[in-house]
Parts: C-alpha cells; sequence; structure tokens
C-alpha cells in the first residue's frame, strides 16, 4: 500500500500523562472520599501542569517560527485539548493551557512582537473529553464498571469553568469544543486486557486526527487564495498506560516504561499509511498513520529552579 502524504505540519500532537495524584500521597485519602476512584490533582501535579503548558508554548514558539520561514503565507494555529474524562486528567489539561496562556501573556508584557507570533489562547483554545483516552479498566485498578455519567460530570465542569481565565495578564478560560466528536462515547468496559486498552488508544488517536485533517482540509478550500494557512495541535491529556499506547501507535516500538508525571511527547503527522478506511474503533492496534516523534517522555520542564 502506498503512503498517502500530507502537508507538512498540518497537525501536531503532543502527548501528556496526568500530573501528581493526591492518593499517591495521601494514602487516607481514598477512605473518606466520595469517589476514590477518581482523585484530583496534588499542589504539586498543579504546577506540573502549568510547566508543561509552558514548555508547550515554548515548543509551539518555536515550531511556528520554523514553519513561519519556509511558508510564505502566515500561519494560524488552533489548538485542541482532549482529555481523559477522570478528574486528574481535566485538572492537568486546565494547567497546561492555563502555563501556556501565562507564557503568552509575560512575553507579551516585555516583548514588542506580542506573544512571540501566537495568538491569544482564549481565543485559540477549545478543550473536549475523550472517553478513548480513559484509564486502562483493570481489575488492578477498579473493582466495578466506571459510570459513562463520569463523561457528562466532566463536560459539565469545563462548560462552567469557561470564564476562569487563564490570570497573568487577563485572557478567558477554554472553551468548551462544542460539536466535537468523541471517538468513543461511552467509558471503556470492564475489566479491559492490555491488548484491548492499545487497540482503543490507537482507534482513538486515528479518528481525533483524521477529523482534525478533514476540517483542515474543507477549511483549505473554502480558504482559496488566503494568505493564511492553518495548523492543528491536539494535546492528548491521559494516564501512563495510555500515553505508552500512543507512543507504540506513533513509534511501533514497546518498551516506553519511564513515564512520568506530566511527561510530555510530540509527535507531527508525515502521511497516512493507505486510502483504506479506518477499522471499527477498538479492533485493530495497527496506526492508521506514520509520524516523527520526539520529545519522548520528556520531564526536564518540571524540575524546579534552583534557591
Amino acid at each position: 500500500m502506498t503512503s498517502i502524504s500530507l502537508p507538512p505540519g498540518c497537525v501536531t500532537c503532543y502527548f501528556v500523562r496526568h500530573g501528581e495524584r493526591v492518593d499517591h500521597i495521601d494514602a487516607e485519602w481514598s477512605y473518606s472520599a466520595p469517589v476514590p476512584y477518581d482523585p484530583p490533582l496534588t499542589a504539586e501535579g498543579s504546577y506540573q501542569a502549568r510547566r508543561t503548558g509552558a514548555l508547550i508554548y515554548s515548543l509551539e514558539k518555536q515550531a511556528q517560527a520554523e514553519e513561519e520561514e519556509e511558508e510564505s503565507a502566515a500561519q494560524v494555529t488552533e489548538y485542541l485539548i482532549v482529555t481523559s474524562p477522570f478528574l486528574r486528567c481535566v485538572q492537568t489539561a486546565e494547567g497546561i493551557f492555563k502555563g501556556f496562556g501565562q507564557s503568552w501573556a509575560k512575553e507579551r508584557e516585555t516583548s514588542t512582537g506580542g506573544g512571540g507570533g501566537i495568538s491569544d489562547p482564549s481565543g485559540a483554545w477549545r478543550i473536549a473529553v475523550e472517553p478513548g483516552l480513559s484509564e486502562v479498566m483493570s481489575e488492578s485498578y477498579f473493582s466495578q464498571q466506571v459510570p459513562n455519567s463520569i463523561i457528562t460530570w466532566r463536560k459539565r465542569e469545563l462548560e462552567a469553568s469557561e470564564q476562569r481565565g487563564y490570570g497573568g495578564g487577563g485572557g478567558g478560560g477554554v472553551h468548551y469544543a462544542e460539536g466535537y466528536v468523541p471517538a468513543s462515547e461511552q467509558m471503556p468496559h470492564f475489566p479491559e486486557n492490555f491488548q484491548n486498552m492499545m487497540a482503543r488508544f490507537v482507534s482513538t488517536l486515528d479518528q481525533v486526527v483524521t477529523r482534525q485533517i478533514d476540517q483542515a482540509s474543507r477549511e483549505a478550500v473554502r480558504a482559496r487564495g488566503s494568505l493564511q494557512t492553518r495548523r492543528r495541535v491536539v494535546i492528548f491529556v491521559t494516564h501512563g498506560a495510555g500515553v505508552g499506547s500512543l507512543l507504540w501507535a506513533t513509534t511501533q516500538q514497546v518498551g516506553f516504561n519511564d513515564i512520568g508525571y506530566c511527561c510530555v511527547t510530540r509527535a507531527r503527522i508525515l502521511g497516512r499509511k493507505s486510502s483504506l478506511p479506518l477499522p471499527m474503533f477498538g479492533t485493530s492496534r495497527v496506526p492508521a498513520y506514520s509520524w516523527k516523534v520526539d520529545y519522548n517522555a520528556y520531564s526536564g520542564h518540571l524540575a524546579r529552579p534552583s534557591r
């Protein structure tokens, strides 16, 4: 089968594990928690999420500068965060937006060139809950099926938080991606084995990216002759096993065991492997796209500055 090339830089993905979770620090937390399988972040976890947003801002600033040197048209970037419905992931996603926005605001205040060529995040970012990014439904982690109501809770919470903003210079909150069609509309079936989990993540990546490419293609047709070109950035916020599965989907390598809190992987799409339709969700561990991957499970941005 012949690989189908795609416009360079049309889709860039970041894979991020959630930040530090409270039940891994406080062993007593789960005994009194109303939902013991859904812990929030610690204060350290929130810091890790903001630092991750700052790293992504730095990488995006560099990427846009490089691409604008090669393109005659200006680049317009749209950002989408897709997150597991578990609270620690949603809080990490919000922290990433906050860290990105604070970095943008700080640069706008100190530079005559605005926010480093990047648009105000409050207007360019969207967020959506993606059940396909959920934790592996292992009997080691859960004793029963996680209800689908967790999806509705998280969506409502995100819609209610749109006005919080990122602080540090103003800016509104990240808006919920109305019209987003999830790869999976239900929580994974309990119990779930490792092979089924990997197939779930491969399908989620393929379907989310395919929809982004389709949307970009339609927009390119409508904007034919425009002096601006569009690129799309998708930030996947998930769990340790999920990041490992996404690394498998983009590198075809196994053994990524050092997947720490808020580690970051960047994957830039190269092409589609064939023109065949995507298989039914969760039925194949063969990814549809080829990727260029760097910053594999990178965590250097989390070191606190020495005093």
